[in-house]
């Protein structure tokens, strides 16, 4: 009696494991933490002959019950918890184990090992050519900005295999290793050239050794919170030096350390683990701005990569700043009230209306130092009228339609996209003009 007993709960238990999925996929009984990272569920396919015949129907239902099972969240991070604990493991791409469990960016890895011009241009030398486009237009950009009273600077920040290269993995399969990086490309060409910019790489380095506190975390991607509230000031002051104004001075406190601030985890955020790798105490500081009523508080634009987010989270910044619009990759904008995309704003009006203008990338972004920034700011800045910018977009337009083949690809386009021939057209007569505007001004 007491054996069958056992069987009994044993199968109950076994029952519940075998349908607790299903339960909770009906029900939601338990409340479940979502993965980290970007998650894009696939949608349901309708059932219909076409999609049933052609194998569709049944390919797109697999991969959506496979999404969408009760209880999937936290049994993926039982699994990868397995992985990390017993094989110090991970199928999240973007994360990569270094030593002592040093966590970095799979694209800083193969930026140390290799190099990214691969990504951005069939070889060295074209890598070269686009990089030296690159400061033309940017020089000639401070120029026309000076003109109208704003400053442009490049902040240039480094991804964490420049400070930290000692933790890095050593059994990495990359083999076509080249000699241009960016950043120290960049650092050279603009002294040349006197476009300005800080290098925050060079003042990490020569600070690694004497400072208590890490600055880039070990469980993440961007530089502590700590390393830039303690060089924010040079920012601000480099900012200053610019526009010859008097910009608020920041005072930091003491440094004590607490557990890990949004986003000193964020590497470790995308293994998604059921229990934290180990407590972690970062170090911290508290910044304050010094009061001083002779101070101007200036309007700043950003536009930058994620490592931005590092100064709101670690800064007053409605101290510091009577504005500060940060246009995400040139895309999104933040901490605006009137605009959510740049499609949104009238360029120049914004530009005119900064006083200061900062591109913050870090250096696996500076193979992209434009992000369709400094083409689309040269190209209205110089051309300064709309009327004039819609004639160069008719001509192109025009040679599209004289061009047969050219234009029935467009129609193939506008048709696969849902939209009409006129729309694709000016889409690729902006990004023409963005990819060449020497064609169409002086630089």
């Amino acid at each position: 009696m007491k054996e069958n007993l056992t069987y009994t709960i044993l199968f109950a238990i076994l029952m519940l494991f075998l349908f607790l999925p299903i339960i909770q996929d009906e029900t939601a009984l338990i409340k479940v933490k979502p993965l980290n990272g970007v998650n894009v569920k696939s949608e349901k396919v309708n059932l219909n002959m076409e999609n049933f015949s052609s194998g569709k129907y049944q390919s797109h239902l697999e991969t959506f019950i496979s999404e969408n099972f009760g209880l999937r969240e936290p049994l993926i991070r039982i699994y990868n918890q397995y992985l990390w604990s017993f094989f110090r493991k991970s199928y999240c791409k973007n994360v990569v184990i270094g030593k002592d469990d040093w966590l970095y960016n799979e694209k800083s890895v193969k930026d140390h090992y290799e190099g990214l011009t691969l990504e951005y241009a069939d070889n060295e030398e074209e890598l070269k050519n686009k990089l030296d486009k690159d400061v033309k237009r940017l020089k000639k950009l401070q120029t026309l900005l000076k003109e109208r009273g704003t400053d442009i600077f490049v902040l240039m920040l480094p991804s964490k295999d420049l400070i930290y290269p000692e933790y890095l993995p050593k059994n990495v399969n990359y083999d076509n290793k080249n000699t241009i990086r960016p950043i120290d490309y960049f650092s050279e060409a603009f002294v040349q050239h006197e476009i300005n910019f800080f290098n925050v790489s060079d003042y990490f380095k020569s600070i690694k050794d004497s400072v208590d506190f890490d600055l880039f975390p070990k469980n993440g991607m961007h530089w502590s919170n700590i390393a830039c509230a303690y060089i924010s000031d040079s920012i601000i002051r480099y900012m200053e030096h610019l526009s010859g104004d008097n910009y608020p001075n920041i005072r930091l406190s003491e440094s004590y350390e607490a557990d890990s601030k949004k986003p000193d985890d964020d590497m470790e955020d995308l293994l998604n683990l059921t229990f934290p790798i180990r407590h972690v105490e970062n170090k911290y500081a508290d910044v304050s701005v010094i009061a001083d009523d002779s101070v101007k508080k200036p309007n700043l634009i950003v536009m930058g990569d994620s490592f931005f987010w590092n100064m709101t989270h670690s800064l007053p910044m409605d101290e510091i700043f009577n504005t500060y619009y940060y246009w995400y990759y040139f895309n999104t904008i933040y901490f605006d009230s009137e605009h959510n995309n740049v499609e949104e704003i009238n360029l120049v009006k914004e530009l005119d209306k900064a006083d200061v203008v900062m591109i913050s990338l870090s250096a696996t972004q500076l193979y992209d130092i434009n992000h369709d920034f400094i083409s689309q700011a040269l190209i209205q800045l110089s051309l300064n009228d709309d009327k004039v910018i819609d004639e160069v977009l008719d001509g192109i337009k025009q040679r599209m339609r004289n061009d047969e083949n050219w234009y029935n690809s467009l129609l193939k386009k506008a048709k696969e996209k849902g939209v009409t021939i006129e729309q694709v057209m000016t889409e690729d007569a902006i990004y023409i003009v963005n990819q060449e505007p020497e064609k169409y001004i002086s630089i």
